[in-house]
């Protein structure tokens, strides 16, 4: 046997001990960047599966989930949809695609994939949550501000908006023309998340954050009310945290806007 021959099995040998990882296996991985935050490294592992196995679902959910991190709602909400073309009651793009109907302020949109995703997950909890929480809304989501005033903010803070929790703004503290527009949103992360909350027994919403693509929006709430401020998604958390906290306690807490 030529020196030839052996070099070509010794390489044939390392070829097949050098296994690349399976679809599966990167989405797995994927899913494990995700969690640790790491979008970017997670996107291009389930690019790759997919590219491999178009007709994974779970590629395309983990692909929804990574293209909502970045608030490219078109391609979430195209990435749920590949989901359910192929796995058309797959609960977890329903209920996506819920959240995104309510994010949009379209309950009525919203309840169907609902209802679609309970019929065939019964003990589906996040489905059942959001179900409740659109039967129990008023008819009068959002009524007129109450008690407009000009709160002292620190330099990256901006949108302070102050809710109750049956809708009622009772500030808000942007431009005029997104006023309606984003006091509906606060409105919607904080039923969301409280609905949700409560159907895990967890009590209800005390401070939460929401990131997205250029802000981060820092809530707060003692069950009755809700504060709400956004910073540069850019800014230190810890001083985004601490503002929200400052007009809490200077300008919530013993104003009587609970009353």
């Amino acid at each position: 046997m030529g020196l030839g021959t052996l070099l070509e099995r010794a390489l044939s040998g390392i070829a097949h001990t050098v296994r690349r990882p399976s679809s599966a296996e990167q989405f797995r991985r994927a899913d494990r960047l995700r969690h640790e935050g790491r979008y970017a490294e997670a996107g291009r592992l389930v690019a790759d599966g997919l590219s491999r196995s178009p007709g994974s679902a779970a590629g395309h959910l983990l692909a929804a989930y990574i293209h909502f991190s970045s608030r490219d709602i078109r391609e979430t909400r195209a990435s749920f949809e590949r989901v359910l073309a192929i796995d058309p009651d797959h609960p977890r793009a329903l209920l996506g695609l819920a959240r995104l109907a309510l994010e949009e302020g379209h309950p009525e949109v919203a309840t169907p994939y609902l209802r679609r995703a309970l019929q065939y997950h019964p003990d589906f909890p996040e489905a059942a949550a959001l179900e409740e929480m659109i039967t129990s809304w008023s008819s009068s989501a959002v009524t007129s501000v109450a008690r407009p005033a000009a709160l002292p903010l620190a330099s990256e803070a901006r949108d302070a908006i102050l809710t109750r929790a049956d809708g009622e703004v009772v500030f808000v503290q942007c431009d005029e023309q997104r006023q309606p527009t984003l006091s509906h949103h606060v409105i919607q992360i904080a039923r969301i998340a409280a609905a949700t909350l409560a159907r895990a027994g967890l009590g209800h919403l005390r401070h939460a954050v929401v990131e997205g693509q250029r802000e981060a929006m820092y809530l707060q709430s003692d069950g009755a009310l809700v504060l709400s401020i956004a910073t540069p998604v850019a800014a230190d958390a810890r001083d985004g945290a601490a503002e929200l906290e400052r007009l809490w306690s200077e300008h919530v807490e013993g104003s009587g806007a609970g009353g």
